[in-house]
């Protein structure tokens, strides 16, 4: 279980940025993070991965402080993709090693390399392993980002937009995935989307900020088009197509 208690984060300006911030997330769970630019997102979400430091508040996964731990014990626990990744020059392969770094001692064993092959036959991009990073289109690359979060075979996964700039088929693909993976492998997955279609068609839970500060969180099916009206600023309208929930503006 990954748990945020009572996260408060004040700049040195005495602004404050997130606001006694608490939420639970069950193992197999997928929660969207959504809410207008500026709302602390993705501050959230660096907090949750250990880059950032709150002023006061803690996190948990399995009752053990996030804080308390080494960097391999957190690399172990929470494997974090942030918006924008700037890969180095190497094979899909190694991109995809370099994520056992915190299981491995100095050089990758037989059982890496192994649970790196298996990830790409799992993300359908096996067929690409030999080829440079640099090369890959913009769905290839972000399938690879996520399967080298996936090789840290951490119980926690946090992903900051990682559908942004791809086409619909691969932002579909990828959601899919992810969903799939978090209730296969049994993770606990927070993932900051601003396509609110995709959070209430894909995610279990959302959590809806508003300038630092929850306006919503639970099942995505008791989102209210009173809340995103809103925080959001604009009429929204939540309708069900052919059983999938939209979004409407």
């Amino acid at each position: 279980m990954l748990k945020a208690e009572n996260i408060y984060l004040v700049a040195r300006s005495g602004r404050t940025i997130l606001e006694d911030i608490s939420f639970c997330l069950e193992p197999g769970r997928c929660m969207a993070l959504i809410g207008p630019n500026g709302a602390g997102k993705s501050t959230l979400v660096r907090i949750v991965a250990g880059l950032d430091r709150p002023t006061s508040g803690r996190v948990l996964h399995q009752e053990t402080a996030l804080s308390g731990l080494s960097a391999p014990q957190r690399a172990q626990t929470v494997a974090y993709l942030p918006q924008a990744v700037h890969p180095v020059p190497c094979s899909v392969f190694d991109a995809v090693l370099l994520g056992r770094r915190s299981h491995m001692g100095w050089l990758p064993g037989r059982d890496d390399r192994l649970k790196t092959q298996t990830i790409l036959e799992e993300l359908d991009i096996a067929h690409l392993q030999k080829q440079c990073v640099t090369s890959l289109s913009g769905g290839e690359l972000q399938k690879t980002l996520i399967a080298r979060a996936l090789a840290q075979e951490a119980p926690v996964l946090l992903l900051d937009e990682p559908v942004n700039h791809l086409d619909i088929r691969n932002q579909v693909e990828i959601l899919e995935t992810i969903v799939r993976l978090a209730t296969s492998k049994c993770m606990c997955v927070l993932i900051v989307l601003h396509h609110l279609s995709y959070a209430l068609r894909y995610a279990h839970e959302a959590m809806l900020l508003h300038q630092g500060r929850l306006a919503y969180q639970g099942p995505v099916s008791e989102l209210r088009e009173y809340d995103l009206s809103r925080v959001y600023g604009i009429p929204v309208r939540l309708q069900s197509i052919d059983g999938i929930p939209h979004v409407l503006f």
